[in-house]
């Protein structure tokens, strides 16, 4: 505070004797002398000030990580598709609302881009001006020339908005899919790049050889690999093409194996978690075996099966709650989902 306040005196000061140079008739003096002074007063803000801050990061819509740029874009030409920012709504029509992210064009949010599912019928129903809103990079259209008409900065709401495919041309007809899934006789994978994530899988949209325009599928949780987020390339096989009556659906998987069938896609969320050691908590006995919690990398959790057989102990036990309590936590490995269930094993787990 002190120095700042000598800056303000050493300031005032300047101007005086400047205004005192007016006065005499020396203006060319007076402007040098107040050029030198504000050249001084910035330096000494500059040192004042310490060194710059650790560079803004920027979310990326590969999900999840950030990316450090060393600088909010400031230019058309710095922005990537899927790139999450923050902007101001400047203003709000029927159907679409302008957003400036503080680079040279104004970007263009549509309503149809505005929320992950139905539309609202008018803009203002979910937007006013002056709001502050997080945005996806959707479309940008020669950002060399951000002043021309044929220049274009479109915006998504949500990261399930940011790829349109009608960008990728027209949409396969989805009999030939079909057609194409039938004369299959061993997996064929596509490359596809995931457009969507929803609670029940992730949508992806490939191109099939022979078969004109972009196919778009679904790929559900029990069929995923990995964790792919919004625009990740990923290898899909299709499962099944149904065509019921208005129905039309296309299911993928990222898998070589088998999808799991029935009961047993109840489970698919300790599919990759086979032969892995995790921990159990025991909730109840019968004759064969004991009944544990178990937990899977999502946060789920399922009731496995622990065989007598497959208990940690000097002998096998005809009754499992000679040996466990409820309530006791143990280590366990999956052995195997079927549709029967989880079946686990403590000895494997502790050998």
């Amino acid at each position: 505070l002190k120095r700042a306040l000598r800056c303000h005196q050493f300031m005032a000061k300047a101007m005086a004797r400047a205004y005192g140079d007016v006065r005499k008739g020396r203006t060319t003096l007076a402007l040098v002398a107040l050029a030198g002074a504000a050249w001084l007063l910035q330096a000494v803000a500059f040192a004042l000030a310490g060194s710059p801050r650790a560079p803004p990061k920027v979310l990326t819509a590969r999900g999840a990580e950030e990316e450090s740029v060393g600088y909010l874009p400031s230019k058309m030409t710095e922005l990537r598709v899927g790139q999450a920012l923050q902007g101001i709504v400047t203003q709000v029509r029927e159907r679409i609302a302008l957003v400036d992210i503080g680079v040279e064009k104004v970007g263009l949010l549509p309503i149809s881009k505005l929320l992950d599912g139905r539309a609202p019928d008018r803009v203002s129903e979910v937007l006013q001006e002056g709001d502050p809103i997080t945005v996806y990079v959707a479309e940008v259209i020669n950002p060399q020339e951000p002043r021309s008409r044929d220049s274009k900065l479109v915006l998504a709401g949500h990261k399930n908005k940011i790829v349109n495919l009608m960008q990728f041309g027209n949409r396969s007809n989805i009999e030939d899919v079909k057609a194409v899934a039938e004369a299959q006789k061993e997996k064929v994978y596509y490359k596809g790049l995931v457009t969507a994530v929803k609670d029940i899988g992730v949508v992806v949209a490939f191109r099939i050889p022979d078969v004109p325009g972009i196919t778009s599928g679904l790929v559900y949780k029990t069929e995923v690999q990995g964790a792919p987020d919004i625009m990740s390339e990923v290898q899909v096989r299709i499962l099944e093409v149904l065509i019921e009556g208005r129905r039309r659906q296309v299911k993928l998987s990222m898998r070589d194996e088998d999808p799991l069938a029935g009961r047993a896609a109840r489970f698919g969320d300790f599919r990759d978690m086979v032969e892995k050691t995790v921990k159990g908590k025991v909730t109840g006995f019968q004759d064969y075996g004991a009944f544990v919690e178990v937990v899977s990398d999502s946060g789920t959790t399922q009731r496995a099966l622990l065989p007598n057989g497959e208990i940690k102990a000097d002998r096998v036990p005809q009754d499992p709650a000679e040996v466990l309590e409820v309530g006791q936590e143990l280590n366990l490995k999956i052995l195997e989902i079927t549709e029967k269930g989880i079946r686990v094993s403590q000895k494997e787990a502790e050998a």
